[in-house]
């Protein structure tokens, strides 16, 4: 049985991936960072503890100060014995810092985008200097790494990667950001049953009390997510559908939180609208479970996969979101259905639609985790092992 290491758990993508791998017989491990956030450990994507003997508190720091203050002797006896290798955050930089290559890169987002370059901000901290040695490292890390994998979701995100020049292979595909094995009906509902969370009570209120639950939790960061068009969108749908008993569900996570509730009594839709605090993983998918539709980012740039629209794949919702289809025409047979909004009317429009047809709304949801059965946990995780064998 060849022994895995998976690096970094940002965005819960790796307690999926090790659960994944070792459903197919790898001896797979997971290193949490030393500060890796509350809703990130697997406590927070699990409804028993059956896999977290195999999840490790590591040496490895998120921090410039942590990863430039560990020797590479700490570095090589916390990597040692694994055949293969798997990173996301800075695990590229810290295997570059002892010479090895990192057998296979995912990078969730920031580890891409930013941790790879300098930055003239930069230069305005105390610990430049510390930055400049893991951006170095990094950047190099990443560039020597045999494999890097990703969807290609738009020009702007691949080129972050083209720009650093990588020597390895490229491999287009979805990692298998869910377990979804987890999410059987029974396994749900007794979880429900025993749980005192006040999401997940409240969520019950609401589907026992509403005609129709919306629910979005997206990051509120406006130009990126664009909150804002779906608060004027459903302000749209709650005059047009009057007398209708519905919820929106959003979180308190981003920095754009306070605009949106601005914008919220702005609108005058404060009695539709539910806010709850950041939450684990498990509660996240309870929600999903019982909403009707899934509101997915609204902003600027288009995107084809990330852990938002597999969530509402993998519970069979219907999902609103701004795709554009012709960038993924060449890497996909099919695409999974999705009511495209680039403006508020567009998001008004769509739930209006979904309202109305419930026949749609199901039949929406079940191509979606069709789509996510093929692409995702399939030919996604085919890809990995394929990696890992080759």
């Amino acid at each position: 049985m060849k022994k895995i290491l998976l690096i970094c758990n940002e965005v819960n993508n790796f307690f999926s991936l090790l659960r994944h791998l070792r459903d197919n017989e790898y001896d797979a491990h997971l290193y949490l960072m030393k500060e890796e956030t509350a809703h990130y450990h697997p406590v927070a994507d699990s409804y028993d503890d059956s896999h977290r003997k195999f999840v490790h508190k590591s040496i490895f720091s998120r921090l410039p100060s942590g990863f430039f203050n560990i020797s590479k002797e700490q570095i090589k006896i916390a990597l040692s014995g694994y055949k293969f290798i798997i990173g996301c955050g800075l695990a590229p930089a810290y295997l570059n810092k002892v010479g090895y290559k990192l057998d296979l890169f995912i990078p969730y987002g920031t580890d891409l985008e930013f941790q790879p370059y300098f930055y003239k901000k930069s230069f305005f901290t105390k610990k430049f200097l510390k930055i400049i040695c893991m951006t170095y490292h990094q950047k190099l890390g990443i560039r020597n790494a045999r494999f890097v994998m990703t969807s290609e979701a738009n020009n702007s995100f691949l080129s972050y990667y083209k720009n650093i020049n990588p020597l390895g292979e490229f491999i287009s595909g979805t990692v298998p950001y869910i377990y979804d094995k987890q999410y059987y009906k029974t396994n749900l509902n007794d979880y429900i049953k025993s749980s005192n969370n006040e999401l997940i009570k409240s969520i019950v209120r609401l589907k026992n009390s509403s005609e129709f639950l919306v629910f979005h939790h997206c990051r509120h960061q406006w130009h990126d997510k664009g909150n804002d068009k779906l608060l004027k969108g459903f302000k749209q749908f709650v005059q047009q559908s009057r007398g209708i008993n519905t919820s929106l569900i959003l979180f308190e996570n981003g920095e754009d939180v306070d605009k949106s509730k601005n914008l919220i009594r702005e609108l005058e839709i404060e009695n539709y609208v539910k806010w709850f605090p950041v939450t684990y993983r498990k509660n996240i998918m309870i929600g999903i479970s019982l909403c009707d539709v899934g509101v997915a980012e609204l902003g600027t740039l288009s995107w084809i996969t990330y852990s938002t629209v597999c969530e509402f794949m993998c519970m069979s919702k219907p999902i609103i979101m701004r795709r554009d289809d012709e960038l993924y025409k060449d890497n996909y047979k099919y695409l999974y259905p999705a009511l495209n909004a680039s403006n508020h009317k567009d998001v008004g429009s769509a739930l209006i639609k979904l309202y109305n047809d419930r026949q749609l709304t199901l039949d929406m949801g079940k191509k979606s985790k069709k789509w996510f059965n093929k692409y995702v946990v399939g030919e996604g995780l085919d890809k990995i092992i394929n990696a890992i064998e080759s």
